[in-house]
């Protein structure tokens, strides 16, 4: 009779699991999912609350372009005399990838990825054009420049270096003025930022001109995750799908400076680095040439001064490439900090009116407060000219 009671109270004893050892189960199995999954949830925190929840990776700083920048600045230097020899002009650099560098710096061409541009009759044409805007004096325009890229050879490389400088051609331009008609449309996209801006501009838009708009914004968005929303697809299909867009508005950027993923690669492109830099402009450079196959003209507001140091960094970055982009294709690119009273260097809320400090941007330093997306909105309708149709005598 004992051994039974004493058998019985084993299986009792073993049958059921502690609460401690659930715990434990339960801890084991969070640690294991979270090391799989722990770039995407990485990739979530930093959209979502802007910052670096893991931190298992350190940013890369890239020096290179310094030494490339001093570079074409001593090229800039070299009296013309000398220049026009191409002797001396290999002279100016003994370094491959500084040459290299100096002529990306100098030429417009967008990174050496493959593009997919549509020719007339929609076919596809060949993998890894260039895409490069620039004035042809013969026809008085812009125009693309397709021709299928090859690597470059030293020689072609110096080649196309001293031709540059021999002809001392001027490859950057003013921007065009954007002129809209009652018949034409604008088009916003973008994240957040511009959810709080578009509805105000929209509003002007219609009361002043009778201009429609559309306006497709949506929170947590960029460039960086075309997976979870492809802007550049986007674009381009609206612009197909509506010949009446004339201008398209562009606010993004908050949500990019983060690594991400590359097809192709096993690792993750690391934010800055060579890698990252030329994929995130081959998809600015995609936008822009919709926008010119389409005849869309564009105005992309410059991402402002933020709140945290980190993400306030990674603006100026991304400004940088927003802007080289856009001056490539003679676009408008609207700088936003001095409208909102900050800088890079020092971030604030307010701005000085009337001896008043009115509050522009709201607590957590990145997005804006009424005022501030009606001073944004203002500026947006200041960049456009408007045009009287032949024959309307409407107000």
């Amino acid at each position: 009779m004992a051994n039974t009671k004493v058998s019985e109270s084993v299986i009792s004893e073993t049958g059921s699991l502690s609460p401690k050892y659930i715990f434990t189960l339960l801890l084991i199995i969070a640690i294991v999912l979270m090391a799989i999954f722990y770039k995407s949830i990485l990739i979530y925190c930093q959209q979502t609350y802007h910052t670096d929840l893991f931190n298992f990776w350190s940013v890369t700083q890239e020096t290179e372009k310094e030494d490339s920048e001093a570079l074409v600045e001593k090229i800039a230097l070299v009296p013309k005399d000398v220049i026009n020899d191409q002797s001396n002009t290999t002279e100016l650099i003994d370094d491959d990838s500084k040459l290299r560098q100096s002529v990306k710096n100098t030429l417009i061409i967008s990174p050496v990825d493959i593009v997919k541009i549509k020719n007339n009759k929609g076919k596809k044409i060949h993998d890894q054009p260039k895409v490069i805007k620039q004035k042809n004096p013969k026809l008085g325009k812009n125009v693309i420049d397709t021709t299928p890229i090859t690597k470059p050879t030293d020689t072609t490389v110096k080649n196309e270096l001293s031709e540059i400088l021999k002809h001392d051609i001027s490859l950057i331009h003013e921007p065009l003025p954007i002129v809209l008609t009652k018949n034409d449309k604008v088009f916003f996209v973008g994240d957040s930022l511009m959810q709080g801006v578009a509805p105000y501009v929209k509003k002007m838009l219609f009361k002043q001109y009778k201009i429609e708009s559309l306006d497709l914004s949506k929170q947590s968005t960029g460039l960086a995750y075309p997976k979870a929303f492809n802007w550049p697809k986007t674009i381009n299909d609206n612009l197909i799908a509506d010949p009446s867009i004339k201008l398209l508005v562009v606010f993004l950027g908050p949500n990019d400076p983060w690594d991400f993923p590359v097809k192709g690669y096993t690792k993750y492109a690391k934010f800055k680095s060579e890698l990252w830099e030329n994929q995130y402009r081959l998809r600015i450079a995609t936008i822009l040439n919709s926008a010119y196959e389409h005849d869309v003209q564009v105005l992309w507001l410059a991402a402002p001064c933020m709140l945290k140091s980190q993400l306030n960094e990674g603006m100026v970055y991304l400004n940088t490439l927003y802007k080289s982009e856009i001056e490539k294709t003679q676009q408008q690119f609207l700088t936003t900090n001095q409208l909102l009273g900050c800088t890079y260097e020092k971030f604030n809320s307010f701005i000085e009116f009337d001896e008043d400090r009115i509050k522009v941007r709201t607590n957590d330093g990145i997005h804006f407060t009424p005022t501030g997306q009606k001073i944004l909105a203002k500026a947006i309708m200041e960049k456009i000219i408007f045009k009287q149709l032949e024959g309307d005598d409407s107000d």
